[in-house]
């Protein structure tokens, strides 16, 4: 019998799959391995270096994130990479049975300012952000181009099989996205409600050495990506090692000022994008600033949601 995954959170990064994915392993119908993102069918990860597991790792490494389901729970998986990277759709389709995908999208313009703030502070962009608009950089700025993504997303897989939401929407009524989800399960909604729905996840922080920040991540993922250390890896985090190592090296957020300016060029950037995205949804208009455009007076840094 192979343990694969009945549904994946698919995306988008820095549009609360985090926040998704710890509410709904509270729930004791579904099951989520302790691995957030298991970065299999993506071929490269979010900074565009390949580590293509599902050419390296093979099937079997993949179902083994998924040994500890008891029978009658839902498995599944969030990976945002799988929706951007252009080889993890057609790889998923000639992989998993009638699977079922969510899909988180955020208003471009604060979520690339999101992934953007995260990437400074872990030191994988020192570049200006005006720099990147102007390049339309691959990490940041297409990552906010959802038409595209769906585009060919929906080429492979039904409509009725991916549930969008909307970011914005989810976080100013957690109760009724859970719900929704819930029946889209036919599962009982309410160990979603007691799951402190209004809790932020994965807010943004610096690192008083983003170089160890980097080595963490790269040694508990080696960890966990062979069989005779996952059990370490799991023990590890069992006992909390690496949430103190996350938690003794974190400090305030640097200060990465973002102007109106630089929010206008953004809304430039992705307003025809989110024209797009609307008309795929099949929805007249969504709650992003490109499509409503509110900016303050040029200076005044304007924040982020999570």
């Amino acid at each position: 019998m192979h343990m694969l995954p009945h549904f994946l959170v698919v995306g988008a990064e820095k549009a609360g799959t985090t926040w998704l994915y710890d509410v709904m392993r509270g729930h004791p119908a579904l099951f989520l391995p302790d691995t957030k993102e298991v970065h299999f069918f993506n071929r490269r990860d979010s900074n565009l270096i390949e580590t293509d597991n599902f050419a390296r790792r093979g099937l079997d490494w993949y179902e083994r994130h998924f040994a500890a389901a008891a029978p009658d729970q839902i498995r599944g998986e969030a990976t945002p990479m799988y929706i951007c990277d252009e080889d993890a759709p057609d790889r998923i389709r000639k992989t998993l049975e009638d699977p079922r995908f969510i899909l988180l999208l955020r208003d471009p313009v604060t979520r690339a300012i999101s992934h953007y703030r995260m990437a400074m502070a872990k030191s994988h962009i020192d570049t200006p952000l005006d720099a990147l608009v102007d390049a339309g950089d691959a990490r940041v700025l297409e990552r906010g181009l959802y038409a595209s993504q769906l585009e060919r997303w929906f080429s492979l897989f039904s409509r009725e099989s991916t549930k969008v939401l909307i970011f914005e929407e989810v976080m100013a009524a957690p109760e009724t996205a859970m719900t929704e989800i819930a029946d889209w399960f036919g599962i009982d909604p309410e160990p979603f409600m007691e799951a402190r729905l209004g809790e932020r996840r994965n807010e943004a922080s610096g690192y008083r050495s983003a170089w160890a920040y980097n080595a963490s991540v790269r040694g508990a993922r080696a960890l966990r990506n062979f069989p005779a250390t996952r059990g370490i890896a799991k023990r590890l985090k069992a006992i909390g090692v690496y949430d103190f190592i996350k938690s003794a090296n974190r400090t305030a957020p640097p200060e990465t000022k973002i102007t109106a300016t630089d929010r206008t060029r953004l809304c430039d950037y992705y307003r025809d994008d989110v024209k797009r995205v609307a008309a795929l949804l099949g929805r007249d208009g969504l709650p992003w600033e490109c499509a409503a455009p509110a900016v303050p007076a040029d200076g005044q840094d304007v924040g982020e949601l999570i």
